[in-house]
C-alpha cells in the first residue's frame, strides 16, 4: 500500500493512515458493488515487532472475498483456487463506478 518502502505497518505516518483509509474504503465499496456484498477477510502482512527494518520485506494488505465454497482441496492444502487472473480482476474493479457522498468515484 505504501509507495515508500516500509516493512512495519505500525510505523506509518498520520497522512498515510488517512490515505490508506480512503483507498480501503474505495476498494471495499467496489468489491461490494461488483460482487453483491460478499463476505471477506482482510489481512495486514507486516514484519514482526521484534525485528528491525527489513529491506526485502514491504508491508501490505490482502483482501480475500469469499466467492466460492471451500472444498477438499482448500481444506487439505490451505490454498484457495482462484479462477480469475489478477489482470482481469484489476480491470473489473478499475471500471466499477461507485457512489460515495453523491459523487462518482473511480479507483
Amino acid at each position: 500500500m505504501s509507495k515508500t518502502h516500509a516493512s512495519h505497518f505500525e510505523n506509518i505516518q498520520k497522512l498515510e493512515v488517512e490515505e490508506l483509509a480512503k483507498i480501503l474504503q474505495k476498494t471495499i465499496l467496489k468489491l461490494e458493488a461488483c460482487l453483491t456484498y460478499p463476505p471477506y477477510n482482510y489481512i495486514i502482512h507486516t514484519t514482526p515487532f521484534t525485528y528491525g527494518e527489513i529491506e526485502y520485506y514491504h508491508w501490505h494488505i490482502e483482501i480475500i472475498p469469499r466467492l466460492t465454497n471451500i472444498a477438499g482441496f482448500e481444506w487439505g492444502s490451505g490454498f484457495y483456487i482462484n479462477t480469475v487472473t489478477p489482470e482481469t480482476a484489476a480491470e473489473f474493479l478499475r471500471n466499477a463506478n461507485i457512489q460515495n457522498n453523491n459523487e462518482d468515484m473511480k479507483l
